[in-house]
């Protein structure tokens, strides 16, 4: 088996940090012969847990972690091996939008648990009032 190729640092991985994408390929339409290919070339990501392609749609759908690989990677992983995204406005203002939102859920992960109301912060450091 391939080495799996590390797009991010090591980060928790809770089903918190699953996200599903659908990434529109339209070179991929009625192109069933390369499908297996990339179904493995995106399964060797580190993160990915899971990927399957629909030639009829001309997308693929991807599952993984965003503690360790993000939208952007995977569609480059695509484009060089010669199965670029779409590239209209849209498709471009969706990419962007689905890399700030796997960004910030990284950035999510790696900060501490917060308190929660039947756990409150300790009062460490904090001067007593009386």
């Amino acid at each position: 088996m391939a080495d799996k190729l590390t797009t991010a640092a090591p980060g928790p991985t809770g089903d918190a940090w699953r996200v599903r994408r659908h990434i529109p390929v339209p070179g991929l339409r009625g192109d069933v012969d390369g499908t297996g290919g990339m179904q493995r070339l995106l399964e060797d990501i580190d993160g990915v847990l899971h990927a399957s392609v629909d030639p009829a749609r001309g997308r693929i759908s991807v599952e993984y972690l965003v503690t360790r690989t993000d939208y952007r990677s995977l569609e480059s992983a695509l484009e060089t091996a010669g199965f670029p995204s779409a590239r209209g406005r849209w498709a471009r203002w969706r990419a962007a939008w689905l890399q700030n939102l796997d960004l910030t859920g990284r950035a999510n992960a790696a900060e501490p648990e917060p308190a929660c109301c039947s756990r409150p912060p300790s009062r460490a450091g904090r001067q007593s009032s009386h």
